[in-house]
């Protein structure tokens, strides 16, 4: 996909403009408008979607895989958990019931299958103003104030995932958040060392995905590309995460590729209910990327034989919140007959 593609015009969508009447094709196009919105890593939105009748497949291009930072498609599969869970979200919104199949194949990047079924009630723990947050959710890179969440929004957070195989940590002690800390730093300071690394990070910073203009994503990418930043951003870093109120992470019993994508869908329940709440998210993936730092924040949050699987800060900040650009639906997504 080229990167003049890309546009912010993807996020000006109303459900006034729902085509209510119309075949379910035509439908499921309008529910995938909100799946392109999800977050993803690096903002790569490796997702495919094709509509065939009341199914929607969803699978993952590979050209848009972290080959280097995600070597084993973690991140990928949560970035598709996340679009899955944006059409979920979308389609009880509209009063459209679905079932989900999961895909077990890892080799396949056909993802999972979500088939459309207008005469069923939809039925979830999900909140209804999730829906509203779809186009208002955002990512925030700036220090978080130093503000507590309260206890009811914690327990609401638990309570929205408890029919999940994914379990949620919420770690607000000092010294667990400097030691994350000090994990965050080593992974920096180890990607960051590695060319290859470098140059996979400037290529994305490079096509303006980040948000940027043309010109200062293309002296980013030279900045990036060319020169070892990993002590500067490790300290940068470390400080956000120690200064954040909350650090969560979602673990999971298996690491299987289901584990994955439900992971993502979890996170943006969250992410979104998050945004109703006020506050602000911010996902750190470098010490995920690691084993040894993986395997050292699962001893450091006590999750026992759980996986970790997805970090993320939790906070409250004053800011222009802006939106990251899309790729449009055309360009990730086909209808078949």
């Amino acid at each position: 996909m080229d990167a003049d593609e890309l546009t912010q015009s993807v996020w000006d969508i109303t459900e006034d403009e729902f085509p209510d009447g119309s075949p379910l094709g035509e439908q499921a196009k309008f529910l995938l408008r909100y799946a392109i919105l999800a977050p993803s890593s690096h903002n790569s939105q490796p997702w495919r979607f094709a509509v065939r009748d009341e199914a929607i497949e969803i699978s993952y291009d590979e050209t848009r895989w972290l080959e280097v930072a995600d070597q084993d498609k973690r991140e990928l599969l949560i970035s598709i958990g996340c679009a899955l869970e944006n059409l979920c979200i979308a389609a009880e919104h509209f009063d459209i019931g679905y079932e989900i199949t999961y895909r077990a194949d890892e080799d396949d990047d056909l993802v999972s299958t979500v088939t459309l079924e207008p005469d069923s009630e939809p039925s979830s723990n999900r909140p209804p103003e999730l829906f509203d947050e779809l186009t208002e959710r955002y990512t925030s890179h700036q220090l978080f104030e130093d503000q507590a969440l309260p206890r009811e929004t914690r327990e609401r957070f638990r309570r929205t995932i408890e029919a999940d195989d994914v379990t949620l940590y919420l770690i607000d002690d000092p010294e667990q958040k400097r030691s994350i800390g000090e994990l965050q730093a080593d992974a920096d300071e180890a990607q960051m060392a590695d060319p290859a690394y470098r140059k996979e990070l400037g290529y994305w910073v490079g096509t303006g995905a980040l948000g940027s203009s043309w010109l200062m994503a293309r002296i980013g990418q030279a900045v990036v590309s060319h020169f070892d930043l990993g002590d500067r951003e490790g300290r940068k870093n470390s400080k956000l995460i120690e200064r954040a109120p909350v650090i969560a992470l979602l673990a999971t019993q298996g690491d299987t590729c289901t584990a994955r994508v439900k992971t993502g869908q979890v996170f943006e329940r969250l992410a979104l209910l998050a945004s109703a709440e006020g506050i602000a998210v911010h996902p750190l993936s470098q010490i995920l990327e690691r084993p040894e730092t993986r395997a050292a924040l699962g001893a450091g949050a006590d999750t026992g034989e759980e996986i970790p699987q997805h970090l993320f800060r939790l906070g409250y900040v004053e800011e222009e919140q802006t939106h990251t650009p899309r790729w449009p639906l055309e360009a990730v997504s086909s209808t078949e007959r």
